[in-house]
């Protein structure tokens, strides 16, 4: 049986082509109104999973892929609404995309999984993010906003492959590096 904060992580799964979907039709305003449905989905699922004593390493792993499906379909979408804007700060994607991609072909590479360590730098990220999204549709761009939102999220995603070097075992949520103990604890 799925617990409520699974349902919830299915639907960003399930949301996160249709999001896609409607920044390629040119749908501005759907875009940004399911793309922030999906950010508030994904704020709740894990609270409510503590809460309810629900969490569990098939819910972290799930968070993971809702994570990347929903980051790929916003950086879609924004790549489609705000290229002009966006283009003298492309580095800056270029640089978060490869640090992601390589933080995921690491671990997938060690442990055979995407990496669901729900560091606190990555959730500083993803609220960052978040607020960007909300920032953007209601106010408009801030080049400065955008450039501290890939900063953190860089940083995020090399904690991410030092976290993976670190590991002898995949473990999820375990916040920091430096809450590894020793070289790599297992589980």
């Amino acid at each position: 049986m799925r617990s409520f904060a699974d349902l919830l992580t299915i639907y960003r799964i399930a949301a996160a082509p249709v999001v896609a979907g409607v920044a390629l039709a040119g749908v501005r305003d759907a875009f940004f109104i399911l793309l922030i449905i999906s950010i508030a989905t994904d704020a709740a699922d894990g609270p409510i999973s503590r809460w309810m004593g629900t969490a569990s390493r098939r819910g972290a792993r799930l968070d993971t892929i809702a994570d990347a499906l929903t980051t790929i379909a916003a950086l879609l979408g924004l790549y489609i609404f705000e290229r002009a804007t966006l283009q003298p700060d492309i580095g800056w994607l270029y640089a978060f995309l490869a640090t992601y991609t390589a933080a995921a072909i690491a671990c997938l590479a060690k442990f055979g999984v995407l990496p669901a360590y729900h560091l606190y730098l990555s959730k500083l990220s993803a609220v960052l993010a978040a607020l960007f999204i909300v920032f953007l549709y209601a106010a408009g761009y801030s080049r400065e906003f955008l450039i501290a939102v890939f900063a953190v999220g860089i940083a995020a995603n090399l904690e991410s492959i030092i976290a993976t070097l670190r590991l002898r075992q995949f473990r999820a949520d375990i916040g920091s590096v430096f809450l590894i103990r020793g070289r790599g604890a297992g589980a």
